[in-house]
């Protein structure tokens, strides 16, 4: 993570949040768990330490993440600048989770990717470069159509990223099938 940059991607000085925020990353690679089980893993293992944040518990690690939710703008742009060129081409899809519960006001009956039928989904699209990098992702509510998110991607790549011209691929309503877009 620090050969790529990782931190600096976060932002530039060092935080409490930032080093959260790296911690839970780590841990979700090393072992994936809840925050609270990732707080008490953290007390096996000397990663906290190495990151100063062996104080925190899960309330801090759901602070950093809201932290980390106001950055989304800023990480997003810095990664198009590193992967996206004008003139390039990006990936686009979308894919679906169901959602056990009732208080996510983007959770709606919709059409279930996971084959869970009767359940409330949340929509998400991955941009991606060419090589799959990610760049950025968005969060839509469980019944929007996967037609209805691609415009969206557009207008980021063009105003947010500042790319006029890039060819967009993307799987055609999980059909399997490539369509491509080029946006001038």
């Amino acid at each position: 993570m620090r050969h790529l940059g990782f931190e600096k991607l976060l932002a530039s000085t060092s935080s409490k949040e930032r080093d959260l925020v790296v911690g839970m990353i780590t841990a979700r690679i090393l072992d994936p768990e809840s925050k609270l089980a990732t707080t008490r893993w953290w007390h096996t293992t000397t990663l906290p330490e190495i990151l100063g944040v062996s104080d925190a518990d899960e309330d801090d690690l759901y602070d950093a993440m809201d932290w980390l939710l106001q950055r989304q703008g800023h990480i997003e742009k810095k990664l198009a600048a590193r992967h996206l060129k004008e003139g390039g081409m990006a990936l686009y899809d979308l894919s679906s989770s169901y959602f056990e519960g009732s208080t996510c006001p983007l959770a709606a009956l919709g059409h279930s990717r996971d084959g869970k039928k009767g359940t409330l989904q949340v929509n998400y699209g991955l941009l991606a470069d060419e090589q799959g990098r990610p760049v950025s992702v968005s969060v839509f509510p469980g019944n929007t159509g996967d037609t209805t998110t691609l415009m969206p991607q557009v207008r980021q790549v063009k105003d947010d990223f500042g790319i006029e011209t890039i060819v967009m691929v993307g799987d055609r309503a999980g059909q399997g099938a490539a369509g491509i877009c080029q946006v001038v």
